[in-house]
């Protein structure tokens, strides 16, 4: 069967491109999710600004912007009283043939085939630097429920808090009541499951049933929409896509949130809904996180898990097995009553733990919810989807028609505590309603310069991400935060000769990352131990090999590893610049970061002698690598699958009449 996920060949992104967005995914790998940002877009403008709502186009849509390196998907969902079902078109379709005007929802231009394509990196690979102890620790397992029950003074089992502050209070703070059940992930999703095994290397595959469009849709008003679209239409392309890239380098955590409305009247289709039935909202089976996990169960990241993780930091986040534990500077964290390890009321994990480790890819919360549908029972999605408010934190930022921030920024040149900063799970929408893609770009760029994830609410170009893909790829190659531009700039050649696998910061180019020589001489970035917004410049110059010497006591040489943590960094560089230059002292531009892929070309990695985490044949890397842990994952769960058969094998033996033979052997007969 075609995959759902088909993104269009335009949406691939260059040698350089790719490898400017794998280092700051791998750099941001170790960072709590709440503090770093993601770019986000809202389906509707998106997708459907032509009012057009069709399966096959929809698929389309979300495949390239998937594809092009969009995190945060905002979708605009209703509920539609009238067939009893959930829908991405916003007005009613009456069952009555008679009253509508059928409309073909396959009949798209040939370039939105749903034949399957892959610009994917290649899957066949060969695992890479996993010990025994890290392969030990794998797999997406629940935690025990006693990690609450045991800990009841910590009040976990009831609240979390949504995000990291300095203070909490009835207007700054929501509390959600939740359940106290642990996480538990369903090993099966819809449709069937396989492993197999080759070359030494276990794979684990998930088939999931495309959508299957309605041959016919419906004219309502202004909209054309298909009967069929609805959640599984982006269930079962975000399903393909995570099982397509769960063991190569394209893998990225993605957050699903649902805008709630109900959907307006079939007579009305312009007007406003009235207030829901309660006798026709949706019941058991027809919830949305029942419509979730009923394909997504085996990748979401859910509130239960969190729950229970944050109740003991040293069995969850900071355990033996966890190779890459969240940045503690970024954590608030307190003793457990008996003093066996620590907990945390508000905090998040990081990539390098729920995905990287576990193969959690995404976390599905909601967003607004319209009044009609406030007597929906969002208790019942409480142990899978974050309520209002946990994953997303609006900031009323005044974005000029150039692109500069005017406001709402939350760099505080002044100060550099985390808590005063307050970056958790920031979002704008507050981009410039232009047809200039790159003053959009560059507006995005100061957001998450200022710690503020961009959120695209309009069109690029005015355009359709399945009509012009490449200016939504273009977007996302504009909002990078570090690499300068055709940087790193040794990317996609086959042989580099000499040295040149360092980068500076250049501030003739406003810090941005360069690829210099490693033996060139310059001074050295360092970062405070134990706080993440405070840089410093180091006294001497030398070659970048010599920078573990460089930085003084309670510092360290450093790479920003966020767009917030790089805002303060050159402004530290620059002050430091500008107090030279009043002394007459110096007039250096470029300082070293500590950020090299000496080991393996385009593999950037932090550490003067840190080696490539991922399996290659060659100095070439290019796309054929493989996460390591993910791998780790994969053998970890063929393991246990071998041991659930032989277990079964055995349990059914035991039942079987031993008889004895004419020689003496025992052999097993067939059960009566």
């Amino acid at each position: 069967m075609a995959s759902s996920y088909n993104p269009d060949s335009s949406t691939e992104a260059s040698d350089v491109l790719y490898t400017a967005l794998l280092s700051q995914r791998d750099l941001a790998s170790r960072i709590p999710i709440n503090y770093v940002t993601a770019p986000g877009i809202n389906l509707t403008p998106a997708c459907f600004s032509d009012r057009r709502y069709e399966d096959v186009a929809a698929q389309q849509c979300l495949s390239n912007l998937l594809s092009v390196g969009f995190h945060r998907i905002i979708v605009d969902l209703y509920w539609d009283q009238s067939r009893q079902t959930w829908s991405l078109c916003p007005v009613e379709l009456s069952t009555d043939g008679n009253s509508t005007s059928p409309i073909r929802t396959g009949a798209y231009p040939s370039s939105l085939s749903t034949s399957s394509s892959s610009t994917s990196p290649s899957a066949s690979l060969t695992l890479a630097r996993v010990s025994g102890a890290t392969a030990e620790g794998l797999g997406r397992r629940a935690l025990h429920t006693s990690l609450i029950n045991a800990n009841e003074d910590v009040h976990l089992s009831a609240d979390i808090h949504p995000r990291q502050t300095s203070e909490y209070s009835s207007e700054s703070s929501q509390v959600v009541s939740m359940t106290s059940s642990a996480l538990t992930i369903s090993a099966q999703a819809s449709g069937s499951s396989s492993v197999t095994s080759g070359g030494g290397l276990a794979t684990v595959s998930q088939t999931t049933a495309a959508a299957d469009p309605s041959e016919t849709g419906h004219t309502i008003g202004p909209y054309q929409c298909s009967e069929s679209i609805g959640i599984a239409t982006l269930t079962n392309v975000l399903a393909d896509y995570f099982q397509g890239t769960e063991n190569d380098v394209n893998a990225t955590f993605k957050y699903l949130e649902f805008n709630v409305h109900l959907a307006a009247p079939f007579g009305d289709p312009t007007g406003t809904a009235s207030p829901s039935d309660p006798e026709r909202l949706p019941s058991v089976g027809n919830y949305i996180s029942d419509l979730i996990n009923s394909t997504l169960s085996p990748y979401i990241y859910t509130p239960a898990a969190l729950r229970s993780e944050r109740a003991d930091l040293n069995q969850s986040w900071f355990s033996s097995g966890v190779q890459n534990p969240p940045a503690s500077e970024y954590l608030t964290t307190q003793p457990l009553s008996d003093g066996s390890g620590l907990y945390t009321l508000n905090g998040w994990p990081s990539t390098s733990v729920i995905m990287l480790q576990r193969a959690l890819r995404i976390i599905v919360g909601l967003g607004s919810v319209d009044a009609q549908m406030q007597q929906y029972d969002f208790s019942a999605d409480a142990d899978s989807i974050f309520p209002t408010g946990y994953i997303s934190n609006p900031i009323d930022a005044t974005v000029s028609s150039n692109g500069m921030i005017a406001s709402g920024c939350l760099y505080q040149p002044n100060n550099t505590m985390l808590s005063a900063v307050n970056s958790s799970w920031a979002v704008s929408s507050s981009l410039p309603n232009t047809t200039t893609s790159n003053t959009t770009s560059y507006a995005a760029l100061s957001l998450s310069s200022c710690g503020i994830s961009p959120i695209i609410n309009t069109p690029l170009y005015s355009s359709l991400a399945t009509e012009n893909a490449t200016v939504y790829r273009e977007y996302i190659s504009d909002t990078l935060w570090g690499w300068a531009e055709d940087e790193p700039s040794d990317s996609g050649t086959s042989e580099v000769t000499g040295s040149r696998h360092c980068a500076v910061s250049n501030m003739t180019n406003n810090g941005r990352w360069q690829v210099v020589d490693c033996t060139d001489e310059n001074h050295f970035v360092c970062r405070r131990d134990d706080s993440p917004y405070v840089f410093s410049v180091s006294d001497d110059k030398n070659r970048y090999y010599q920078g573990d010497e460089a930085c003084g006591d309670g510092s360290s040489f450093a790479v920003p590893r966020t767009a917030l943590e790089n805002h303060y960094m050159v402004d530290a560089i620059r002050d430091w610049a500008s107090s030279k230059a009043n002394n007459g002292d110096d007039d250096t531009q470029v300082f070293w970061l500590n950020l090299n892929d000496i080991d393996i070309m385009d593999c950037w990695v932090s550490g003067v002698n840190q080696t490539c985490p991922y399996q290659t044949g060659s100095r070439d890397m290019k796309r054929t690598v493989i996460i390591p842990t993910v791998a780790g994952v994969i053998v970890f769960l063929l393991a246990i699958l071998t041991l659930t058969v032989k277990c079964a094998a055995n349990r059914q033996n035991t039942r079987r009449r031993r008889r004895r033979g004419e020689r003496g052997w025992d052999y097993e007969g067939v059960p009566s």
